[in-house]
């Protein structure tokens, strides 16, 4: 089949969505012929990909909004507005497109939230959305201890989401003409209504590659102590405040043992303070935003990843931790909670805060106590992967989403 990719983030070597638009692109030309639409400022990074690892089965187009509607966007500043705007530019390229290659299907990949817009289930042709999240919200029973900003930020998103399912003219369009919708989790997949669960599935987005694996597993390091480590964005989000609780309060067990959170973001200075008010700020290092490969330095040097995320769709971290052989303490909600099972993780039930936090250091608690524990949940976290997560079995999965995808065009053909 002839596939036209939708996918504003994508690049090659990324996390997050440019990691997700980059590699659900190359799975579906496994099998397809597939031309992609993405911005042009991915195009050098994926050229030098292509060069070291040409792909006859993939091209790229590119399209950004022009300078004199685009002035105002600085990084991440307007990234929203942007991507709407960009939206309607990669529509008209996918009408020019589709005059031409006569595509079979349209996939929107990324970016993958139901309540930012595509226009591409109006080309006419079959459409496939997703992975999608964005219905994951942090627990309301988790909330009384949020800054009076992140409560409001959680109270305009659930209106937001409210009206994306309920009232959003693109977003019910978007699933009304799908032939198939990826959910990213079970959160998301059980927001949509009853009629529409016929036609989604279920599928986390991210995955690995056997290569990384194997690379990650000869880089060993020694370990230097009772290490814990949290990475990721410093947002309300991401649960650090319950992390760095609930270390401390096990800190007295293990005087040996430290907690590194890497990472920056707006909430640095509340959880310095935090740490600072709890006495014990001296096991707890921020070491601020590290480079990539640090960063999995890091990961090889420790002994549990911690990850009390609260809302997490995805999470390519834990990928990386788990690579690591490392064995995660999450909560077992959203993301987190559906990547990891039993064998490698400890996951703690979503309820009251103060109980939140007794059962993550109950979890820290048993994973410091015992250094064979550890082992074998960090081998089970490289099984887990090698067994569910690797990029090639996604691929075999897609394959057969875009088999069922034909079989119903093909039905709808014969009628």
């Amino acid at each position: 089949m002839k596939i036209l990719v939708s996918a504003y983030a994508c690049e090659p070597d990324k996390g997050s969505e440019p990691g997700v638009g980059w590699n659900w692109a190359q799975q579906i030309s496994r099998f397809h012929n597939v031309w992609v639409i993405t911005r042009t400022n991915n195009k050098e990074s994926i050229d030098k990909e292509l060069t070291k690892h040409p792909n006859p089965n993939i091209k790229f187009n590119y399209v950004d909004v022009p300078d004199w509607l685009s002035f105002w966007k600085k990084g991440q500043k307007g990234i929203y507005m942007y991507y709407f705007l960009w939206q309607i530019w990669a529509f008209r390229l996918a009408r020019q497109l589709r005059e031409s290659r006569k595509f079979d299907v349209v996939h929107h990949v990324t970016f993958g939230t139901v309540w930012l817009p595509t226009f591409m289930p109006f080309l006419g042709i079959p459409f496939i959305w997703g992975p999608i999240g964005g219905a994951e919200r942090v627990p309301k029973i988790l909330r009384s201890h949020l800054s009076s900003r992140a409560k409001i930020y959680e109270n305009v998103r659930d209106l937001l989401v409210k009206w994306t399912f309920s009232f959003d003219p693109l977003t019910r369009a978007a699933t009304r003409k799908a032939c198939l919708i990826i959910a990213r989790t079970n959160i998301t997949l059980n927001a949509f209504s009853q009629t529409n669960k016929a036609k989604i599935a279920l599928m986390i987005e991210t995955g690995i590659s056997k290569t990384f694996l194997e690379e990650m597993g000869k880089m060993k390091q020694a370990k230097e102590g009772n290490r814990v480590l949290m990475v990721g964005r410093l947002l309300h989000l991401k649960g650090f405040d319950l992390g760095i609780e609930a270390f401390l309060r096990v800190y007295s067990k293990f005087p040996e043992s430290k907690l590194m959170i890497i990472g920056a973001g707006p909430e640095e200075e509340h959880l310095k303070k935090r740490a600072e008010e709890l006495a014990k700020a001296g096991k707890v290092f921020f070491t601020g935003q590290m480079p990539r490969l640090e960063v999995l330095d890091m990961m090889r040097k420790a002994d549990i990843f911690l990850m009390p995320s609260m809302k997490d769709a995805g999470a390519w971290v834990i990928f990386e931790a788990m690579a690591s052989g490392l064995p995660v303490v999450c909560l077992d909600y959203a993301g987190p909670g559906e990547i990891v099972d039993d064998s490698c993780a400890i996951r703690v039930p979503v309820g009251e805060r103060s109980e939140v936090v007794k059962k993550i250091g109950e979890a820290l608690d048993t994973l410091l106590s015992s250094k064979p524990l550890q082992e074998s949940m960090g081998r089970a976290s490289i099984r887990r992967l090698e067994s569910t997560f690797l990029w090639s079995q996604k691929g075999e999965i897609i394959r057969q989403f875009y088999e069922k995808v034909s079989k119903t065009k093909m039905s709808g053909s014969a009628q």
